[in-house]
């Protein structure tokens, strides 16, 4: 095979320079043997670094032939000489020149590549000297590293054309994520891979120049295929109507090549271009390559982007159960994934078993998604889409998910990022978890979605600001119970305070803790009482346990009449009239209420109900929606005539019945001009066999409303109609088969006013 010169040095522990090991990408499996082999019978010498005694290369690592890398302490002028941010070497100039002219008469070797301020070269030898030179370089008194330039390869693989969907993004929960974020635009990911296709619509506007170590120059195109997928798992655009979405959609991506066609690279490339990531200001660094050498150059380089707070994923390797490309045998230390620093990724399969390709080892420290051959990982490639499995489709997921992460935690640590990925991976796979962790699944199975909800800063919110209570006559008391919402992962412990009004307003609980998957209650209580006819005001602060200064206020009023009672104002007859029903396929944006938690929604205009304005609704799967109820499946459940003081209140019932979600049933929000707002209900069903229900509710900017039905099954079950916020006033239309009916292509216009006004 045609053998590719490149740069790469032994990883050195300082602030010495990168090296140039070739390492392995870590997608797929090896899919072939080492293009070029040394002498790997005679150990060679690591140079020693800081006393301790040289370290023997591996027997069986493959290295470029004729070439050594050597790693020194870099003169203090040398290292203030590197410019951030540039990705490249100037060798144009005088001083590199100079430099390169006094390194060859130091070392006597000829100089084929020099970072002076990392420390680092890489020189021309004799085929088969490559031990021997670097033995005599590392007995040099200046030289703290000496060694072959080590090969990486890519683990991906190209296949089958592009079939199925991304099933590796629901194992990962990556909806969950995306319900909060796509990632920021301030993110960069660095992948260090065989480039990226430059012209790729999945990645317009958001590459930033990189380099290509391989041909040198600035243009690192991608002429392998493995870089392109990597990035496209990490960050292929989402909603632009084509090919697939990343997992971190938003964010930029820096492409630095350092493998070739074939997929193979060194640690001196490697090195170079994770320093040279390093110092651009990058926040995340995808390895999904790796080699079986140790070398202190690449180990530095990694400790390099630790030192400077980058989160730095890298691959655990295909040669699990050993295999072709697998020189160093079954499940070998794969570096740089094995250094500290590097964020070790393991691979899984799409049932959450252990990938048996996947490096199993004691520094694993987390597995994420990879496939297996025919069922693989979809991605980019260059000029289309296709599959590939291994840990650098594994790893992919990881970076992205660090990104996400980020993104809500820009300052966060190396460390606090890992500790937010292990502590919200999912515990699977046959394997038990000592200590929380094995080395086949490290601390579990990635969780993208828990992940950046832990991230999430904490909150208290409810879904009502102020609420109104109405007493009178025989009605001396009523009460309703609030949510207290968090939307993190990171529970919240918060206590409810009366500010104003303890005379005649009570709270229940009064304290507790809300996180996103496990919220929180508050009831208020108006009464008993006995208080004259009139308004009155009261204020309840919820705040959150010191230190935290989290807090919100809850304004309550309390009308008292003389006397009040329950009813339901009667239909007027020109209020039923012929359906004009919305198409939701024309426009109309799915949502994911589930059967217990309502879809909250922000409304295009103000809506008045019951003398209210309100800017938002919440739309559950029941078949109704709410302006300031949860509406909980802990209280809801079977639907009730109207006027009824059991939740839900101050809410619009289309057709509220206990659907059941796993019969299938979509609901639609729908903009289809400036003045209306459309929610679709679309074949909903109660039990197997039923017949499928379509409805949907109509909210105009002038205060109207409008309920339609395009099928429903006769008699109508479930109750149609409105109620406001206290269960006392309704309108109702139909409950349980009685009331006024609707029939196929019918709709009702409704008005919500008070009787009083």
């Amino acid at each position: 095979m045609r053998a590719i010169r490149r740069v790469s040095l032994h990883l050195l522990i300082v602030s010495l320079l990168l090296c140039g090991s070739v390492v392995h990408a870590a997608a797929g499996r090896p899919s072939r043997p080492p293009r070029l082999v040394g002498d790997s019978g005679a150990p060679h010498l690591l140079g020693g670094v800081f006393g301790q005694p040289p370290r023997q290369a591996d027997a069986s690592a493959t290295f470029m032939p004729g070439e050594v890398v050597i790693g020194w302490q870099p003169e203090p002028a040398a290292r203030a000489q590197a410019q951030p941010g540039r990705l490249d070497v100037d060798r144009a100039s005088p001083a590199w020149r100079t430099a390169a002219a006094s390194l060859a008469a130091r070392s006597g070797l000829a100089v084929l590549d020099l970072v002076p301020e990392y420390g680092m070269a890489r020189l021309a030898v004799p085929p088969g000297a490559e031990a021997a030179e670097s033995a005599r370089l590392a007995a040099l008194p200046w030289v703290i590293h000496a060694g072959p330039n080590y090969l990486a390869q890519a683990a991906g693989y190209p296949n089958d054309p592009r079939i199925g969907e991304q099933w590796h993004m629901r194992r990962i929960s990556a909806p969950a994520a995306w319900e909060l974020t796509f990632g920021s635009y301030s993110i960069v990911v660095a992948v260090i891979d065989s480039g990226v296709d430059l012209g790729h619509p999945e990645f317009t506007g958001r590459l930033l120049p990189g380099f290509d170590y391989v041909n040198w120059d600035d243009t690192p195109n991608d002429d392998n295929g493995h870089g392109t997928h990597v990035a496209g798992i990490i960050a292929a655009a989402a909603n632009n109507g084509v090919g697939v979405a990343g997992l971190a959609a938003n964010v930029k991506i820096l492409p630095l090549k350092v493998l070739d066609s074939q997929g193979g690279g060194n640690y001196y490339n490697i090195v170079t271009a994770i320093r040279r990531a390093a110092d651009s200001n990058v926040q995340v660094i995808n390895l999904s390559l790796g080699g079986f050498s140790d070398d202190p150059l690449l180990q530095d380089a990694i400790k390099y982007a630790a030192d400077r707070n980058i989160f730095v994923a890298a691959a655990a390797g295909n040669c699990g159960s050993g295999g072709d490309g697998c020189t160093a045998g079954a499940n070998p230390i794969y570096y740089p994934a094995a250094y500290a620093g590097a964020f070790a990724v393991a691979a899984s399969d799409h049932f959450d078993n252990w990938a048996n390709y996947s490096g199993y080892k004691y520094y694993v420290a987390l597995a994420a998604p990879g496939g297996l051959s025919g069922d693989e990982i979809i991605s980019t490639l260059p000029g289309g889409y296709g599959w590939k499995f291994g840990t650098s489709m594994a790893t992919a997921q990881v970076s992205a998910a660090a990104a996400l992460v980020l993104t809500y935690q820009p300052a966060a640590t190396y460390a606090q990022v890992a500790d937010i990925l292990k502590n919200t991976a999912d515990k699977v796979g046959p394997y038990t978890y000592i200590g929380g962790r094995n080395d086949w699944f490290g601390a579990g199975r990635l969780n993208a979605g828990q992940a950046v909800r832990w991230a999430y800063p904490p909150s208290l919110q409810s879904t009502a600001t102020a609420y109104r209570f109405l007493l009178g006559g025989s009605l001396t008391q009523a009460r309703v119970t609030l949510p207290i919402l968090n939307g993190s992962a990171q529970p919240v412990t918060w206590q409810a305070t009366e500010l104003t009004g303890a005379s005649w307003l009570s709270l229940t609980p009064g304290r507790g803790t809300a996180s996103y998957s496990a919220p929180d209650t508050l009831t208020l209580q108006a009464g008993p009482t006995a208080r004259p006819p009139g308004n009155y005001d009261a204020i309840v602060q919820v705040r959150a346990a010191p230190p935290s200064s989290i807090s919100f206020q809850i304004y309550v009023t309390l009308k008292v009449t003389d006397g009040i009672r329950q009813g339901f104002l009667p239909l007027i007859a020109n209020q039923a009239q012929a359906a004009q029903w919305v198409d939701p396929a024309a426009g109309g944006i799915a949502i994911y209420p589930t059967n217990d938690t309502p879809y909250q929604v922000g409304l295009p205009f103000p809506v008045t109900f019951y003398g209210q304005p309100r800017n938002a609704l919440s739309v559950s799967f029941k078949g109704y929606v709410s302006f300031t109820q949860p509406g909980s499946g802990a209280t809801v459940a079977q639907s009730a005539c109207l006027p009824t003081a059991a939740l839900p209140n101050d809410a619009i019932y289309a057709l509220w019945q206990d659907w059941n979600p796993a019969l299938g049933g979509q609901v639609f929000i729908h903009y289809p001009d400036a003045d209306r707002f459309v929610v679709t209900w679309f074949q909903m069903r109660r039990f197997p066999g039923d017949l499928p229900h379509s409805f949907q509710l109509i909210l105009f900017r002038n205060g109207g409303l409008l309920l339609q039905y395009r099928a429903v099954q006769s008699p109508v079950q479930g109750t149609i109609g409105i109620e406001n916020w206290d269960g006392t006033i309704a309108t109702q239309i139909a409950c349980n088969g009685a009331g006024r009916l609707p029939t196929d292509g019918q709709a009702f216009a409704l008005t919500s006013e008070l009787p009083w006004q």
